[in-house]
């Protein structure tokens, strides 16, 4: 699915979505002190939001030989826990076979106190509303998704131990084709935080994880993303090993 929703990125409704998420991305990261940001999806042309300051930007896709810096599953991720201070989640969890595995992947990786970022189809608009009535390239992204509520994302990430932050919305325009008539619906962008954040097309939910007990570490100390040596065969290596030293804790306590 990640071919044909590179492919659809880079239609006109595609590439106006593709940047009114960048900017929406890239003002949430303005001012928070996250050094190491891994991206996961690449817009169908390697696109990134627009980061400043001493910020170092991972790209990760299911994309071999494609504009990405690593390529890997997002269910797999070849990184080291606890490596990340800001991960996003560019529509994974609609055309993924298990959201959930995307979810405790990301949250694995991430730093204390470092955030996550997903974007995801809103059912409650009128992208929700193409969608269900199943019309023409209904099989074909982004309408062969499954969207999830708002509330179901919220409670997936507090169940990982995340804490909401904050949700916003973005592109109130409908999901029409021509380039010419979401230029002449542009206007329609003004209807305010609050209206996007209803029934905006697509919803960023901020989320950041506590850890008790430990002191984070600052973000200087982590200048490199730390990809496993064996990519998801280390992966799955080092999340066996953190399995084993929990169950072992555990029978010594």
């Amino acid at each position: 699915m990640s071919e044909s929703l590179n492919r659809w990125f880079r239609s006109p409704l595609g590439r106006e979505l593709m940047q009114a998420e960048c900017r929406m991305v890239s003002r949430r990261l303005t001012g928070t002190h996250a050094r190491s940001v891994v991206q996961i999806g690449a817009y169908g042309c390697g696109q990134r939001p627009a980061l400043f300051g001493d910020v170092r930007h991972w790209l990760l896709d299911r994309w071999p030989g494609g504009p990405v810096d690593v390529a890997a599953d997002p269910g797999d991720l070849p990184l080291e826990s606890a490596s990340v201070d800001a991960l996003m989640l560019v529509h994974q969890l609609e055309f993924s076979e298990d959201p959930h595995q995307v979810l405790r992947e990301a949250e694995r990786v991430l730093a204390p106190e470092g955030r996550l970022l997903v974007l995801a189809f809103n059912p409650v608009s009128l992208w929700g509303l193409r969608r269900v009535l199943g019309v023409l390239g209904a099989g074909d992204p982004p309408w062969a998704g499954h969207y999830f509520g708002r509330l179901r994302i919220n409670d997936w990430l507090r169940l990982l131990g995340l804490a909401i932050e904050r949700r916003e919305g973005v592109f109130c325009r409908p999901p029409v084709a021509r380039a010419r008539t979401l230029e002449w619906l542009a206007p329609l962008e003004r209807l305010g935080p609050g209206y996007a954040r209803l029934f905006g097309g697509v919803t960023l939910i901020v989320a950041q994880k506590h850890v008790a007990g430990m002191t984070p570490l600052l973000p200087q100390e982590r200048p490199r993303l730390k990809v496993i040596d064996g990519g998801l065969a280390g992966a799955s290596r080092v999340r066996a090993g953190d399995a084993a030293r929990t169950a072992h804790k555990g029978t010594d306590a």
